[in-house]
């Protein structure tokens, strides 16, 4: 099954670098939990793929251009610890960013329940259950 999870990450950074937000969207369990650092504009918590979706489509028209690269996927039991780099140029600004940054997901039933942001990969290990 884990394996299965896996793919799902795999395949919502897919749609992601699509701007697909309804491919992205159908990866998420429809009473799904997004949380970001508190430091990001909109951290939420979003709740549901509704509040996702307004979210999501906020984010990509402030982005001329934004990607997401997978970097690293560990299996956590049940959750899955991803580092993703990002590279993107804003739409108005024009302002280029390349950067790292660390996530959990939880699925069930083959779609993404929690998806936490984390600025440090420490505290996404933290959170995942594999420190100490």
């Amino acid at each position: 099954m884990q394996a299965q999870n896996i793919e799902v990450i795999g395949d919502m950074v897919e749609a992601w670098n699509r701007r697909d937000v309804d491919g992205f969207l159908l990866r998420f369990d429809s009473d799904c939990e997004v949380i970001f650092p508190p430091d990001v504009p909109e951290p939420g918590p979003f709740h549901g793929t509704a509040e996702l979706r307004g979210w999501v489509e906020g984010f990509l028209a402030a982005w001329e251009s934004h990607r997401a690269e997978l970097v690293e996927t560990i299996d956590a039991g049940d959750r899955i610890l991803v580092t993703l780099r990002l590279l993107g140029r804003g739409s108005g600004s024009g302002i280029e960013i390349d950067e790292s940054d660390a996530h959990v997901f939880e699925l069930r039933d083959g779609r993404i329940a929690r998806w936490e942001n984390f600025n440090e990969r420490s505290d996404a290990v933290e959170a995942a259950g594999l420190s100490g």
